[in-house]
């Protein structure tokens, strides 16, 4: 009998609520942490100093005939590239798209997969580059595995993942 009250008396003191002081995660100003995309103008200027080296440039285009200039139109590469970005529902396949141009321009030296003694410092040195940091270990391990694995990975296709991942696209 005594073993059954003390059962009840135990049972009675435990409670299924429990009493928290308030927390906050993430900026005192929203608390909001979830990661907003870049803007395409964020983004265009971001991916031109980190491919290129350079910010998007303006530059006059002349027709001539037979010598004669016939008219002359500048072209703002950021404002024409913005524009097409901002101009489609979901901004993300013309940017891999603008990414894949960017890295078979001449601008660009991208060594070729054979010339990589190294594919993980490669790798690490993208990283470090374009996101500012190291790769994890898993993610190290699963870009080297593709290298080896498949001929088609290459240099380039180390930066194109990279640079669309969530992480490059955000702020």
């Amino acid at each position: 009998m005594t073993r059954l009250l003390l059962l009840c008396a135990l049972a009675a003191a435990c409670t299924t609520t429990y009493d928290y002081d308030p927390t906050s995660v993430g900026d005192a100003e929203g608390g909001d942490r979830a990661p907003r995309s870049k803007s395409s103008s964020q983004f265009l200027r971001g991916v031109y100093a980190d491919l290129l080296g350079r910010t998007p440039q303006t530059y006059d285009f002349t027709l001539q005939v037979n010598g004669v200039t016939q008219f002359t139109l500048p072209l703002d590469e950021q404002a024409q590239l913005v524009t097409v970005l901002d101009g489609i529902g979901d901004p993300l396949p013309m940017r891999n798209l603008l990414v894949n141009g960017l890295l078979h321009s001449t601008e660009v030296a991208i060594p070729d997969k054979a010339s990589v003694a190294d594919p993980a410092a490669y790798v690490r040195k993208q990283f470090t580059g374009l996101l500012g940091r190291d790769p994890n270990v898993y993610e190290l391990q699963a870009f080297t595995d593709a290298w080896a694995r498949d001929p088609a990975v290459n240099p380039r296709t180390v930066i194109r993942a990279i640079v669309a991942s969530r992480e490059y696209q955000s702020q």
